[in-house]
């Protein structure tokens, strides 16, 4: 009797170690996160974190609206594809670090991935322009998949990314609407760069850099000139027509400079406005925002 007894405790604690085992092992880990630190002036500080079953982790501490511990959800799936993307970029090809000072009183950027149990870890000076230019937008689409804007009150303007020491000419932001419709970013150099952005709704999600004539991305800035683009509001947001997505763009041209948000069932905004937002979408292929 001792010895079954004995025999007994042995299984069940071996059963209770494999069980504990499991549990650790299965716990949710995070496999992308974001952290941006304080600049010279309100720059948003603070956190994120994204597990691998979905879970947003979010920490706010200066300058945000809502400080202090935040979850959220997406699908785990949606988390397999981002790490995925990010990889493809070429996550983890990039260096640890890039910290050059050109430009003072900025915030630092710290990203990391994990996959397949190895993690890539990059720290990146936001007036570092040697850093490579797909980093800042993953930077800016992390937020966008967590949803951090809920909480900071400021989302990441792509007309501030720089590529080198240029700005873009054009850029185009397309909002989610209340179905499915197509959510992405487009960003134009006038070297002919052209990063597109893909967040929701879209055949692809993820960074990719794309090269085009630079005429068609100095075309547009023209058009936008001769219509009378820099002209217009700020803002076209009459809701005529409710459950629509929001476009923003923006050009850049010579001394001008103008960024112009327009809901979609607003009938006032003028009709060139949407031949600029339809030739910043031709410059992306069709099949990546369609």
């Amino acid at each position: 009797m001792n010895k079954l007894f004995i025999s007994t405790v042995f299984v069940g604690a071996a059963l209770l170690g494999a069980s504990a085992l499991s549990a650790q092992t299965s716990d949710p880990t995070p496999v992308i996160t974001l952290e941006r630190t304080a600049c010279f002036g309100t720059c948003p500080v603070y956190n994120v974190s994204i597990l691998d079953d979905g879970t947003v982790l979010y920490d706010g501490g200066q300058f945000v609206d809502i400080t202090g511990e935040q979850t959220a959800q997406i699908e785990p799936e949606l988390v397999t594809q981002m790490v995925d993307a990010i990889v493809d970029a070429g996550y983890f090809d990039w260096a640890d670090e890039y910290k050059t000072m050109l430009v003072s009183d900025l915030p630092y950027i710290t990203t990391s991935v994990t996959r397949d149990g190895e993690t890539q870890r990059i720290e990146r000076y936001a007036g570092d322009t040697s850093a490579p230019l797909a980093l800042a937008f993953i930077e800016n689409w992390i937020d966008a998949v967590a949803g951090t804007a809920r909480w900071t009150g400021a989302s990441q303007g792509l007309s501030g990314i720089l590529h080198g020491t240029e700005s873009p000419v054009a850029t185009l932001e397309r909002s989610p609407d209340f179905g499915f419709g197509p959510v992405y970013w487009v960003s134009a150099y006038a070297d002919g760069t052209v990063v597109y952005t893909g967040i929701a709704n879209v055949p692809q999600i993820g960074v990719q850099v794309l090269q085009v004539d630079p005429l068609l991305v100095e075309s547009v800035a023209m058009q936008a000139d001769a219509i009378g683009y820099f002209g217009w509001r700020e803002a076209y947001d009459q809701m005529a027509i409710t459950d629509q997505a929001t476009v923003i763009t923006s050009v850049l041209w010579q001394d001008q400079f103008i960024r112009i948000s327009r809901y979609e069932g607003d009938p006032t905004a003028p009709v060139g406005l949407l031949w600029i937002e339809r030739s910043i979408n031709a410059l992306v292929p069709s099949q990546l925002a369609e």
